[in-house]
């Protein structure tokens, strides 16, 4: 398996990626009303759902990522956010500091989601909720990408945690209300843009195969785009929910 340098990944990560404004409008429905509230967007990258949020809602935001690469574009990008290095399983911040914990596509990167939540809890105020932004197992088997890159299912079956470990996770803890949600998708058109995400391989999993499957499934997509965009369907995602009651 190859290692990933998100150093290295940070310099095209924005070219590749944007904040999903659904996604974080969602989020916003869960947030305590107190002018006084403060987030923690977990794994941060270069700042995109951060910056959104901040923006969307005026609260204090404080993003933590353990590559200064991708803290280096994110601090660029909003002054009144907080952005510190650290990770999941030791969170920078001090106990009961924050009302609401938040991670987006992030959980498969964590060795250990005991400790995470052993430690999202700790960070917690009483009350405060958290949310996990992942997949399913069943959801990762559904993607578009694996028509072109099927290893990409082993793989990422193998990194994710699937939604029944998480919410046991959570509950072993003691975290209450743990729940999830899933995020439908509408079809969409994948185009030009798609085709230059995979090409500079901006889905970490492409760079978790090997180097003969991916040209391969590279030529199939492009092969498949020669006439046009393609119509799919995205397999959505799945929100954790949960609560330090």
């Amino acid at each position: 398996m190859n290692f990933l340098n998100y150093n290295e990944i940070s310099k095209i990560y924005d070219d590749v990626r944007e904040g999903d404004l659904a996604l974080i409008q969602r989020l916003i429905r869960a947030l305590p009303s107190h002018p006084d509230t403060c987030v923690l967007d977990i794994g941060c990258g270069t700042g995109n759902h951060t910056d959104l949020l901040q923006k969307l809602t005026g609260v204090q935001v404080y993003g933590i990522e353990p590559s200064e690469g991708m803290l280096e574009k994110a601090r660029r990008k909003n002054p009144e956010i907080t952005f510190k290095i650290g990770q999941a399983d030791q969170i920078p911040f001090d106990d009961n500091f924050f009302d609401f914990a938040y991670m987006t596509d992030v959980v498969h990167h964590v060795p250990d989601i005991k400790v995470m939540f052993t430690e999202i809890w700790r960070v917690l105020n009483e009350g405060g909720k958290g949310c996990i932004v992942t997949q399913s197992h069943k959801q990762i088997e559904e993607r578009p990408i694996a028509q072109y890159f099927p290893g990409t299912t082993r793989v990422d079956k193998e990194r994710y945690p699937d939604i029944p470990e998480l919410i046991e996770a959570a509950t072993t803890r003691g975290f209450t209300e743990a729940e999830s949600e899933i995020l439908p998708e509408k079809p969409i058109e994948l185009g030009e843009s798609y085709l230059e995400l995979v090409r500079k391989k901006g889905y970490s999993m492409l760079h978790l195969i090997s180097d003969e499957e991916y040209q391969a499934g590279l030529r199939k997509l492009e092969q498949a785009m020669r006439v046009g965009p393609i119509t799919v369907q995205p397999s959505g995602g799945t929100l954790v929910w949960f609560t330090k009651a």
